[in-house]
C-alpha cells in the first residue's frame, strides 16, 4: 500500500484548497488511521474520519490534553504558562473554566452586541468605494481584535502592540511553514503585559472581563497571576485569528457561490445561522487538535500505545461524506451543518469563545451586506502554509 502525504508536513498543505480536502479524502479512504512519522518527533496518530474524532473528544481520561494540543512536543514550562486551559484535563480545567466561563454565555455576549455593532459600522463604512482592498486587512483582521482588547480592558493606545505580538506567535515567527504557534518572544511579551494589566486592575477596577477576574467570585475563587496571563494568550491569540479567518472565509466561500450570496442578501435573518454554520464547516479555520493516549487502547482499527499521540483533524472530519452528503459542495442551507467540529465536538474543551465568534461574524456581515451590497472578493485567496491555521493571508475584494 503506498505511503500516504502526512498532514503534518509541508507537502501536505502547499496546495490548493481541493488539494488539501483531496488529500484528507484519501487518508478516510485507508482500512485503518494512519500513522506518520516526524522529522524531531515520535510520530503520531491521524484521526480523519467524524466518528473516530468524536470517540477521541469524548474520552479525555483515555485522550488526555495535559501534553500538549500541538502536533509539536512543547517543554512543560512552556505549556505551564503559554497554553492555558486547552493543555489541561480536569478538574484543573473544569475549575479554570468554571470561572472564566459566564463572561461567554450566549446572554453575556448579547449584553455586548451593540458594541460590537459599532465597531463594524466603523469598519465597514471605513472600506473605500469602488478601489479593490484585502478584506483579511481591512476587515477581517479589525474587528476581532477590537473586541477582545475591549473585553478585556486594553487601552487603545496599546493595541498595535497586541496585534503585532498575537501574529508573532500565530504565525510562528515568522517561519514558512507551522504546525503550532510559534514566537516565544511574543508569547513571553503578550504574557508579561497581561500580568502589568492585571495588577493595574486589581487596583484599579474597571467595566470589563479583566477586572472581574481579577476579583474573587461569591465562594473565594479567582484565577492566579499566572493563569491570567495564561488565559489572555489563550483569548487573544485564538479569539483573535479563529474569527478573523472566519471572517474571510465566508467572504470568499460566499462570492465562489454567487447564488449562495444572493440567498444570503434575499432573507439574512433566516439564512445567516446556517451560512456561519456552513463556513466553518467547509473551511475549519482550527484544522486539528492533538490528544495523548493515557493507555493501551484501539481506535479506527489499529491499537494505540499509552504516551502515543493522537491528532484529530477537524477538517477532514468536517468534510466526512457519512454525516455531511456531498461535503464539498458549499450549501448555506444544509440542514446539518451545525454539525460541525469546527468548534470541538461539544466535549469538556468545546470553544469557549464560540457565541462570541458567531455573533461577531453575524453582526460583521450584516453591517457589511447594509452598507455595501454589492461587495465581493475579486481575485483567489493567498493560502496560509501552516497545519495549525486553516486560513487566508489576504483576500482582494472590492464593495
Amino acid at each position: 500500500m503506498s505511503e500516504m502525504v502526512s498532514p503534518g508536513a509541508r507537502a501536505f498543505w502547499d496546495r490548493s484548497v481541493a488539494g488539501r480536502l483531496a488529500l484528507f479524502e484519501a487518508l478516510r479512504a485507508r482500512p485503518a488511521i494512519e500513522f506518520h512519522a516526524e522529522s524531531a518527533g515520535p510520530g503520531f496518530w491521524s484521526v480523519v474520519g467524524y466518528h473516530d474524532v468524536v470517540t477521541v473528544s469524548h474520552n479525555p481520561e483515555v485522550f488526555s490534553s495535559a501534553q500538549g494540543f500541538t502536533i509539536d512536543d512543547v517543554p512543560a514550562e512552556i505549556r505551564e504558562f503559554a497554553m492555558s486551559m486547552i493543555a489541561m484535563d480536569n478538574p484543573r480545567h473544569r475549575y479554570l473554566r468554571s470561572i472564566v466561563q459566564s463572561a461567554f454565555t450566549a446572554a453575556s455576549v448579547r449584553s455586548i452586541t451593540d458594541r460590537i455593532r459599532g465597531h463594524a459600522h466603523r469598519i465597514a463604512t471605513d472600506l473605500p468605494r469602488g478601489k479593490v482592498f484585502d478584506f483579511v486587512d481591512r476587515v477581517a483582521s479589525r474587528l476581532p481584535v477590537q473586541v477582545v482588547c475591549e473585553l478585556l480592558g486594553i487601552p487603545e493606545q496599546d493595541r498595535p502592540r497586541i496585534i503585532e505580538l498575537a501574529g508573532d506567535v500565530i504565525f510562528n515567527g515568522g517561519e514558512d511553514f507551522a504546525t503550532g504557534p510559534g514566537g516565544a518572544a511574543g508569547l513571553a511579551q503578550i504574557y508579561g503585559y497581561a500580568l502589568e494589566l492585571g495588577e493595574r486592575r486589581r487596583a484599579e477596577p474597571g467595566d470589563d472581563l479583566t477586572s472581574a477576574l481579577m476579583k474573587p467570585t461569591a465562594d473565594g475563587q479567582s484565577l492566579s497571576a499566572s493563569e491570567f496571563g495564561s488565559f489572555v494568550i489563550l483569548l487573544i491569540t485564538a479569539g483573535f485569528e479563529t474569527t478573523r479567518q472566519a471572517l474571510g472565509w465566508a467572504l470568499h466561500l460566499l462570492s465562489a457561490h454567487p447564488g449562495q450570496f444572493r440567498l444570503l442578501h434575499s432573507d439574512f435573518a433566516a439564512h445567516i445561522d446556517g451560512a456561519i454554520d456552513e463556513v466553518i464547516r467547509y473551511a475549519s479555520p482550527v484544522p486539528y487538535m492533538r490528544r495523548t493516549a493515557t493507555v493501551d487502547t484501539e481506535l479506527g482499527g489499529v491499537r494505540i500505545r499509552a504516551g502515543q499521540k493522537v491528532v484529530m483533524w477537524y477538517l477532514s472530519a468536517n468534510h466526512d461524506p457519512t454525516v455531511f452528503a456531498d461535503p464539498g459542495r458549499f450549501d448555506i442551507t444544509r440542514p446539518n451543518a451545525a454539525r460541525h467540529l469546527g468548534f470541538g465536538a461539544r466535549d469538556i474543551h468545546h470553544c469557549l469563545g464560540a457565541n462570541l465568534a458567531r455573533t461577531e461574524m453575524r453582526v460583521m456581515l450584516e453591517e457589511l451586506l447594509a452598507t455595501h451590497p454589492g461587495v465581493r472578493a475579486v481575485g483567489e485567496p493567498e493560502l496560509l502554509l501552516s497545519a495549525f491555521i486553516s486560513g487566508l493571508g489576504s483576500l482582494p475584494a472590492r464593495t
